[in-house]
């Protein structure tokens, strides 16, 4: 597919148009590479490399079967991200591409800037997970409907169909930029029946090859929408704004700040309103709205009606036309009003800047690998590791783990557990030959975790003596790390 013609892009390369484009991109690249590898991997990663390792790819085919391959040279953790990396370079690229098709060159730039910048699609293409995969597959199908909108050929609806089949097999949450696809190509080819007829036998290609994943799929989404709240507030509504653009993860945001940021999600609403209800909105501008806010209001009324995923990694499928639509509006102010243009610079610029000092300086992610170094900086012969859950054993353990101390899962340390003293000592009273007791404790926020947390410091303080105590705390939870002693190394042999 070529997006843009050939004897475009001699010119381009003559002139100095590719110059800024490439500038951006080394910038992504480069803030993409700083500190890769400095954090643990996060459950959601570990997840991935289960899944990955068992073959067990689910409905998300795609991701997984592209990380094994990638896995086959190493598991370090900062080459595993490194896929997500690539395709999160390529997706500022695409911006750019998708920008200057609709738009313009200076829209271009900008939402290639903001993309490239933005915590939000750094931290993703950062991560061992599908989404950064996903944002790149959806960009380049929503390239070739661009194609097919202008000048529609077989070869063109080809790049669509594989596009967006790629696209649905890495997530399939993509098959709602299928619905502003439809009422695109059917409004402006309403009266073309041949070009209808091609796009009803692309449509129908795209729901066969999704047919073994589709039944998996509803099952998953159904099981989780039945766990998640409803009804999104609106600060969490206008929050992923800035979480989209300037501020990851939101969770993290110092209270002092809430109203600064705030006023930064009201300030893009007034980009995207000034821009939309601009009388001289050309037809792709049209499309771009399109692909933006049908797949945003579909999550959205999902959120409300059936369990919330108003959350960042969902949205990814509209972010970046959104941002376009940002870029786009951020112009118009220029050219109306600089002085208003440069007021909402200054409060992108503070806001940037606040949020990528806070993503590169501050611990984001649970220190699971920090964890595993403090055991094994200083286990001895005799020691015994008690973990709450197979998943610190199976996953955490198993990926940064390489010594031979014995390590065991002990249910009643689950903090969501409502369960007396007794259980949790019992629990802990299984090794009575251990000399110390490696204890990892992941704690939870809500009253009944602090109430289980009140339960085993008491049983710690009547069956032990703590010889260390560590802390490693990330945005989503905090762990842990007790180094006990037994009071009686034999306190329950009989």
């Amino acid at each position: 597919m070529n997006i843009i013609p050939i004897n475009e892009i001699r010119k381009a390369v003559l002139s100095k148009q590719w110059v800024p484009v490439a500038a951006i991109v080394l910038l992504a690249t480069a803030l993409r590479l700083y500190q890769l590898g400095t954090e643990s991997l996060w459950t959601d990663e570990f997840h991935s490399l289960r899944a990955t390792e068992n073959f067990k790819f689910g409905f998300r085919v795609l991701y997984f079967a592209l990380l094994r391959g990638w896995m086959l040279l190493s598991t370090d953790d900062a080459w595993l991200r490194g896929l997500s990396v690539v395709f999160g370079i390529g997706s500022v690229f695409l911006v750019y591409q998708l920008s200057y098709r609709l738009i313009g060159k200076s829209v271009g730039f900008i939402a290639a800037f903001t993309v490239a910048v933005s915590p939000l699609f750094i931290f993703h293409s950062q991560e061992v997970r599908m989404y950064m995969l996903s944002t790149f597959l959806t960009l380049f199908g929503t390239l070739a409907m661009v194609n097919v909108l202008e000048r529609p050929t077989v070869l063109s609806l080809g790049w669509w169909v594989i596009a967006r089949i790629l696209a649905i097999y890495t997530t399939p949450l993509n098959l709602l930029l299928l619905l502003p696809d439809i009422l695109l190509i059917f409004w402006k080819y309403r009266n073309r029946t041949r070009v209808l007829s091609g796009v009803a036998i692309g449509l129908f290609a795209v729901g066969l090859l999704f047919l073994p994943v589709a039944a998996l799929f509803v099952s998953k989404s159904q099981q989780f929408l039945s766990r998640a709240n409803k009804w999104p507030s609106f600060a969490e509504v206008v929050g992923q704004l800035p979480a989209a653009t300037v501020y990851w993860p939101m969770k993290q945001l110092p209270e002092s700040q809430f109203w600064f940021y705030g006023l930064c999600g009201l300030v893009l609403v007034f980009l995207l309103g000034f821009l939309i209800f601009n009388k001289k909105r050309s037809a792709r501008l049209t499309w771009l709205t399109a692909w933006a806010l049908i797949p945003t209001a579909i999550l959205l009324g999902v959120s409300c009606v059936l369990g919330d995923i108003w959350t960042p990694r969902y949205l990814l499928l509209s972010t970046p036309y959104l941002i376009i639509l940002f870029a786009a509006g951020f112009l118009q102010v220029w050219r109306w009003q600089k002085g208003v243009a440069l007021v909402v610079l200054s409060v992108y610029a503070v806001a940037l800047g606040g949020g990528l000092l806070h993503y590169y300086g501050e611990q984001n992610i649970t220190d699971w690998r920090g964890l595993v170094q403090t055991i094994r900086a200083d286990e001895a012969t005799g020691d015994v590791i008690a973990v709450p859950s197979d998943f610190a054993r199976d996953l955490v353990f198993d990926h940064y783990y390489a010594g031979s101390t014995p390590i065991y899962v002990v249910e009643p340390l689950k903090s969501f557990r409502e369960v007396e003293p007794s259980v949790i000592e019992q629990g802990l009273n299984q090794f009575p030959n251990a000399s110390r007791l490696w204890l990892v404790y992941e704690r939870s926020t809500d009253d009944r975790g602090q109430e289980h947390q009140q339960r085993l410091q008491s049983v710690i303080d009547e069956q032990f003596s703590m010889a260390d105590h560590s802390v490693f705390s990330g945005y989503s939870d905090t762990i842990d790390l007790f180094l006990l002693i037994p009071h009686s190394p034999a306190r329950n042999a009989s």
